[in-house]
């Protein structure tokens, strides 16, 4: 029997129902979603107030999620995308809200790069074949950031431009449309 292949916003969806379940409930198991070539970037700053940098594989994801102490998580998913990307993966975006360890909640984007997970087949015609484990992904990228380290303070009004700023915006020139016709296309027939 033949299992129709899942679309991309299903597969978004269940991910992030299974993901933020698990961070919320029991988050020392979270690693168990990635990779020995996952990548794994969560915004904020070290201890010398320089950005983290990104941790690669399971078990250095692993200490880095424990070192961010995730404890009485609540989280609030306001809006997720889910587009099917390269070698059958799925590109996840999800942005949401976060209380960690009873703070308030602070507002969040979060994007996940699954890959469908490789296996051994066990098919009496090609018994080490090695494919695709059906409808089975693991996280191999993911990168969060905590809008209020990129954007400042949300709530607040933007900074006014001083009359300087505000002149030199008008010398600058729009650029010149190009034509329609002159505008060059990919065509896949053309190899």
């Amino acid at each position: 029997m033949v299992m129709e292949k899942p679309s991309a916003q299903l597969v978004g969806r269940e991910f992030v129902r299974q993901y933020y379940t698990l961070l919320n409930q029991a988050p020392d198991y979270l690693h168990r979603f990635y990779g020995k070539n996952s990548s794994y970037v969560h915004g904020g700053l070290d201890s010398n107030g320089k950005p983290l940098e990104a941790v690669y594989g399971q078990a250095e994801i692993h200490k880095r999620v424990m070192a961010l102490s995730f404890r009485d998580c609540h989280t609030k998913i306001r809006h997720v995308d889910a587009h099917a990307t390269l070698n059958e993966g799925v590109v996840v975006q999800v942005m949401g809200e976060l209380s960690n360890n009873m703070q308030p909640m602070r507002k969040f984007m979060q994007t996940f790069v699954l890959a469908p997970e490789v296996g051994t087949r066990t098919e009496t015609h090609a018994p080490s074949a090695v494919g695709t484990v059906a409808n089975k992904f693991y996280v191999h990228n993911d990168v969060f950031r905590y809008q209020d380290e990129v954007f400042g303070d949300s709530d607040s009004e933007p900074p006014e431009e001083s009359e300087d700023e505000v002149e030199e915006l008008e010398r600058v020139p729009s650029p010149d449309v190009a034509p329609e016709e002159s505008a060059h296309y990919y065509d896949p027939t053309a190899w």
